[in-house]
């Protein structure tokens, strides 16, 4: 099988690039979804319809209605802790992934659009493999800020049950940065080749 053009190996992925930019869109609606029911259960709790319990890890009562003998009463009891200061960092974190992922889709999209159509040194490729990259930095960067922000809140405000900061690690995905350096050199390569390609066309 052909790597460009038309039903080559460019096509098939292009078609599991279509897929993965709907999964991302769901996966973006989940996170959307997550942040407002969690600010749903902190204005709940707020006005004492919930027990707070719910948010440190334990037992509780949800009470929905008259106080003490509500018209809707649920106990639970959930072993994690759910506070702000492990929740929102981590809804953030996930939303800058879904975020990052659904740009850095877009652009291969429209990258494997053009290896599909066999013009694979187009100019606007450079640009799509440099934005790619840029995202990848923006994604690792701001992982690293969240994950140190969210170890600092925890020692600040405390370490609900089943949640510790010894579990908030700070690591470096090597891999991941070498696919950037791979990436910064790709897109010069591309820049390059479609410069060359533009020369030709120009001298024929």
């Amino acid at each position: 099988m052909k790597a460009l053009g038309k039903g080559s190996i460019a096509s098939f992925i292009r078609f599991g690039l279509m897929i993965a930019w709907f999964l991302l869109w769901l996966a973006a609606i989940g996170v959307a979804l997550a942040a407002i029911g969690y600010g749903v259960l902190l204005a709940l709790v707020s006005n004492g319809m919930i027990d707070p319990s719910i948010l440190q890890g334990g037992a509780g009562n949800v009470d929905l209605g008259q106080s003490g003998g509500g018209e809707f009463n649920v106990t639970y009891d959930q072993p994690g802790g759910g506070t702000w200061p492990v929740v929102v960092p981590a809804l953030l974190i996930a939303g800058v992934a879904v975020a990052g992922s659904l740009i850095i889709v877009w652009r291969l999209r429209k990258l494997f659009d053009s290896f599909s159509s066999g013009e694979p040194f187009r100019r606007e490729n450079a640009t799509h493999l440099r934005v790619i990259w840029i995202t990848m930095v923006a994604i690792e960067l701001a992982r690293y800020a969240l994950m140190a922000s969210t170890a600092g809140l925890v020692m600040a405000f405390g370490e609900p049950q089943g949640v510790g900061v010894r579990n908030v690690e700070l690591s470096v995905d090597l891999s991941t940065w070498g696919s950037i350096l791979i990436l910064i050199v790709l897109a010069e390569v591309f820049r390059e080749g479609a410069r060359l390609k533009e020369e030709q066309e120009l001298t024929i």
